[in-house]
């Protein structure tokens, strides 16, 4: 954990230099980057859980593909429309518990939540709490190939899980590279 921590931190520190003047952007998408998770999609269910998944296991799985307007210096929500519907919400983590929670994009966010603090240094999405920046984002294992997008605010170790960085920047294919 010490390491995984080492890194976060060291990546932080040298994305400062990229940290954006603080505008709204619309058509946004987020990828996660973990362990076995190489730039997969943010996706929404049902009820507008955050969920990761490759293409294909996200539409059969009837996963909805979102886009993101985000404001970059923090100050208001991050606002998704669910593609091909007047569906929106916000995004938020819960910051406040010691479990491992899901994040999601509901209007009516669940106690303890938040959906502004969340900024871009260089691609990585990180959570801002005054002069701290965090990024404590794990996906949750499911056994369809879906992960849940959870906040680890005590920073344990989830069993079924793994430790995320979300960015802005979509995978390279192998074509590209």
């Amino acid at each position: 954990m010490l390491s995984r921590n080492f890194y976060l931190s060291l990546a932080s520190i040298a994305s400062l230099a990229f940290v954006s003047n603080g505008e709204k952007t619309s058509n946004v998408n987020i990828y996660a980057y973990g362990v076995g998770i190489n730039g997969l999609s943010v996706y929404a269910n049902s009820n507008l859980t955050a969920m990761i998944a490759d293409d294909a296991t996200a539409l059969a799985n009837g996963l909805k593909n979102i886009t993101w307007t985000i404001d970059t210096e923090g100050a208001a929500p991050w606002n998704v429309t669910v593609a091909n519907s007047s569906e929106t919400g916000q995004f938020y983590i819960v910051p406040t518990s010691n479990a491992h929670q899901n994040a999601g994009f509901n209007k009516t966010v669940p106690s303890g939540a938040v959906t502004t603090g969340f900024v871009i240094y260089g691609s990585t999405v990180e959570y801002a709490t005054g002069t701290t920046y965090e990024s404590q984002f794990y996906a949750q294992n499911s056994s369809t190939g879906i992960w849940s997008l959870v906040w680890n605010s005590d920073s344990e170790e989830l069993d079924d899980g793994v430790p995320l960085v979300l960015k802005t920047i979509a995978p390279v294919s192998p074509d590209e590279a």
